[in-house]
């Protein structure tokens, strides 16, 4: 009886989508063009990153320098910059829920990883950076895991989700440096060590700015015996002071 209701559910939920996008018809974000919510014309204008930078803002052309060799993350992959375009998609995704965008944003990070010719196979554990499951309930989706889904089946690196979020706390986009630090200090713990014990992890976020919450996924992946952590994001924030 269960399996029929929820199968019933399902159609319902279909034919009332349908009806929603007849009425309300999908535009593009950007230049409001019907049929999607970011079409491929637009979507082929976000500029991809040519280079894989290090942690700080130097952006010196290595996975680490000076500044940032003594931090967790071994490297940070970031498919284009946090502006124009990007900066918008990435926004109604997060706060005006629009699940689908998870698709283009996907695309965007394999078309990345191609053309910067990263030795990355199925070797290697993508995890992404997870909500705390009231605000995920809230929101109906987390779109870094989303996203993660796409590339794992695009790629077929295994997903895992043993890494979750057991505190709440504020935005962090409202938090300077150092209050960033401290709201997401021990957040997050591992609910199967083994799933990633002498593992490289790709730990998936959507956009990078001071590190702080990447670099605090990475202490607790280490600590529980991840071999290496690369942070990999939609996008890269420049903060600079």
């Amino acid at each position: 009886m269960l399996y029929l209701y929820n199968n019933t559910f399902e159609k319902t939920m279909e034919y009332l989508k349908k009806i929603w996008d007849l009425i309300f018809p999908k535009k593009c974000i950007n230049c409001q063009k019907e049929g999607q919510y970011l079409c491929e014309d637009c979507l082929s204008l976000i500029e991809i990153n040519p280079f894989n930078y290090c942690l700080c803002e130097k952006l010196e052309r290595k996975n680490k320098c000076e500044n940032c060799k003594n931090r967790n993350l071994d490297r940070i992959l970031s498919a284009t910059s946090f502006k124009g375009i990007a900066r918008e998609v990435i926004h109604k995704l997060k706060y005006s829920y629009l699940e689908e965008l998870s698709i283009p944003l996907a695309l965007l990070i394999l078309n990345y990883l191609q053309n910067i010719n990263c030795q990355i196979d199925n070797s290697f554990i993508i995890i992404p950076v997870p909500m705390h499951p009231k605000k995920k309930r809230r929101r109906g989706f987390n779109q870094s895991e989303e996203i993660a889904k796409i590339i794992s089946q695009s790629t077929n690196i295994p997903l895992s989700t043993t890494l979750i979020k057991i505190k709440e706390t504020k935005p962090q986009m409202e938090l300077n440096r150092i209050e960033r630090i401290e709201n997401i200090k021990d957040c997050f713990a591992i609910t199967n060590k083994k799933e990633i014990e002498n593992k490289t992890i790709l730990l998936l976020d959507d956009v990078y700015t001071t590190g702080t919450t990447i670099e605090e996924c990475t202490k607790v992946l280490k600590e529980n015996g991840a071999k290496e952590v690369w942070g990999l994001t939609i996008a890269r924030e420049i903060e600079l002071g």
